[in-house]
């Protein structure tokens, strides 16, 4: 999926982009099962990166909408959804549908609400009861994008505060930051890179997991998983800390415990 972004340079197909991409190529979590002992094991490490997934097909929406603008009065999908425009934002209604052949099916509603700026764009997802295929979304994210006039590389900003009951009627929660940034390398699209840093909290099936990422972590155009980068994890009080490598394009990454125990992880499905 991050291919999709290497011929990619204008602003309003990165603001969609990265919200569709961002992990994208990995595992749906719907299929994770979260250990519950004093180890970590790689499902959940997916798990703790991957939540974005669950919102990405209406996250598709609202980006499609916020590129109209405040001039637009209101916009309709035959199919799928019905939109409402005000002069702070728009309300997007889904009726059972999906917005293009193989999306998970959407039901619900969602508002946004948005600041532009003269170097940054913003706006607030509120997610009301959204389902997205057999799982439920509620709570807000919000996104900032940001844009450096001098290199031309993206950084988008989202913080999230959201709730998703899967269908086995267990709920993952999610709450914090993550600043995701494009990298360009123009003379060599291959060497572009997304890059993810921050600080959030995942909760499910009784564990609490804190992450905090002390190197962002990095994934090149050409790779499905990250090469480089370092983050620590603690699961229910025991950290361990997650090195990601030395920018080999491979799907293994090293997993240190407080005894100094190294566990080599690989990040396939």
């Amino acid at each position: 999926m991050m291919n999709k972004l290497m011929g990619a340079c204008t602003k309003t197909f990165l603001l969609s982009g990265i919200l569709l991409v961002a992990f994208s190529c990995s595992k749906d979590l719907e299929d994770a099962q979260l250990d519950v002992d004093q180890s970590v094991s790689k499902i959940e490490v997916k798990t703790i990166l991957e939540t974005d997934e669950f919102s990405s097909a209406a996250d598709g929406v609202i980006t499609d909408l916020f590129q109209q603008g405040s001039s637009a009065k209101s916009a309709k999908n035959e199919d799928c959804y019905v939109a409402e425009f005000t002069d702070t934002g728009f309300t997007v209604d889904f009726d059972n549908c999906t917005v293009e052949e193989g999306d998970e099916e959407l039901n619900g509603m969602l508002t946004v609400t948005y600041v532009e700026g003269e170097e940054s764009t913003a706006f607030t997802a509120t997610y009301t009861d959204l389902s997205v295929g057999d799982i439920v979304i509620n709570g807000t994210r919000s996104f900032t994008m940001n844009s450096n006039s001098e290199n031309e590389n993206v950084s988008f900003t989202i913080v999230s505060e959201m709730s998703v009951k899967l269908a086995d009627g267990s709920v993952i929660e999610e709450e914090g930051t993550k600043t995701f940034e494009i990298i360009f390398d123009f003379e060599n699209f291959a060497n572009s890179a997304l890059t993810v840093d921050g600080n959030w909290i995942v909760k499910a099936n009784g564990n609490t997991y804190s992450v905090n990422v002390s190197s962002a972590l990095v994934a090149n155009f050409g790779c499905e998983h990250f090469g480089t980068g370092v983050m620590a994890l603690a699961k229910n009080g025991l950290e361990v800390v997650v090195d990601f490598g030395d920018g080999t394009c491979d799907d293994v990454a090293d997993m240190t415990y407080p005894d100094g125990t190294v566990e080599e992880i690989s990040l396939k499905d």
